[in-house]
């Protein structure tokens, strides 16, 4: 299909955008989820070839999403696993990827402006992701890699921007990628019973529920914090359904933990005083559910004047980085952009 650009192809973008509707959610497979409450996607359509749009449904109050000691935002998580699920919606309907299809993050990030960081009215809250892609690889009629740059509103107001590079390989490809023997590798479920001792205090990592705390035995020292992950196989937003490893949103949520709990220790400033504003990440290397994983989050680097912090933070394992990723932190009712 030939690329629509200039005016009409605005006009055609806007129509196809009005059209979606939230009166329900997707199939729960074709965004890889169990539970119909972790599917918030309720609508896709194409615009063309590169470019298309798709609608959520943030809840009112969930168990994940909402335990926060910073109230009143919208959880920048929560957007990013709608674009998570927007691209992973997209690969199976409208590029043709069939079930099977293994999706290996390489990088992604995320920006939010002013109107994601103000205060929320309550109830239901209708999102809408206009996403365009490019560097499109097809080997053999199969989508095999794609990046994406989706704009994230509500009801025509911005509220900020995701980048993502997504690989798509077949499950016997995928075998050679996890670089171990076949059914070596544990599933999420042989972790259902999460380690209790040395739970960092919930509202240290700006929770309110212990059971959405993932760091254990965090240690302070001269150049940061450091702390292992915690593995809780039965949460069922953390681990929706069985892995093989650890999900990057499960490393994205053991990251912003280690940054506020270094904001909180180097600042002296409650937890719920600082929100998330952005972040980037790469991923080098699966992380695996079988081996300690210690999540290293640098000192507060002061950002702008208006007293926006970054955080680095590395994930390593057995010895390298599997991960890198830098968070952005603002204090709540800042009027900062990330």
């Amino acid at each position: 299909m030939t690329v629509v650009t200039g005016p009409a192809g605005a006009d055609v973008a806007e129509a196809v955008r009005a059209a979606l509707t939230c009166e329900q959610t997707v199939r729960r497979a074709l965004v890889h989820r169990r539970a119909l409450s972790e599917v918030f996607l309720t609508d896709s359509a194409r615009v063309d070839e590169e470019h298309f749009v798709a609608a959520a449904l943030l809840p009112p109050s969930h168990t994940y999403y909402t335990d926060h000691t910073t109230v009143g935002l919208v959880d920048p998580l929560l957007l990013l696993e709608c674009c998570r699920q927007a691209e992973t919606h997209a690969v199976h309907t409208h590029f043709g990827a069939p079930f099977g299809t293994k999706f290996v993050l390489r990088d992604w990030s995320m920006t939010l402006s002013d109107g994601a960081l103000a205060p929320w009215a309550g109830g239901p809250v209708p999102v809408t992701v206009d996403a365009t892609t490019q560097d499109a690889q097809w080997i053999a009629g199969s989508l095999r890699a794609l990046a994406y740059r989706m704009r994230v509103s509500v009801s025509g107001r911005p509220l900020g921007e995701v980048t993502m590079r997504v690989k798509y390989v077949a499950d016997t490809v995928y075998a050679k990628l996890r670089d171990r023997p076949a059914g070596t590798a544990p599933t999420s479920d042989a972790y259902r019973t999460p380690e209790l001792a040395g739970l960092v205090e919930p509202a240290r990592v700006g929770r309110a529920r212990p059971e959405n705390v993932v760091l254990l035995d965090a240690v302070r020292g001269e150049d940061g914090v450091a702390a292992r992950l915690r593995v809780d196989g039965g949460h069922a937003s953390l681990f929706d359904h069985p892995q093989d490893h650890v999900p990057g949103m499960v490393l994205m949520e053991a990251g912003r933990q280690a940054a506020l709990l270094s904001a909180g220790e180097f600042t002296g400033e409650d937890p719920a005083r600082w929100a998330l504003s952005g972040l980037r990440a790469s991923f080098g290397a699966y992380a695996e559910l079988d081996e300690p994983l210690t999540v290293r989050a640098g000192r507060p680097r002061r950002r702008d004047a208006g007293g926006g912090e970054t955080v680095p933070v590395a994930f390593e394992q057995g010895g390298r980085d599997v991960a890198q990723a830098v968070f952005s932190l603002v204090r709540a009712g800042n009027d900062s952009e990330a």
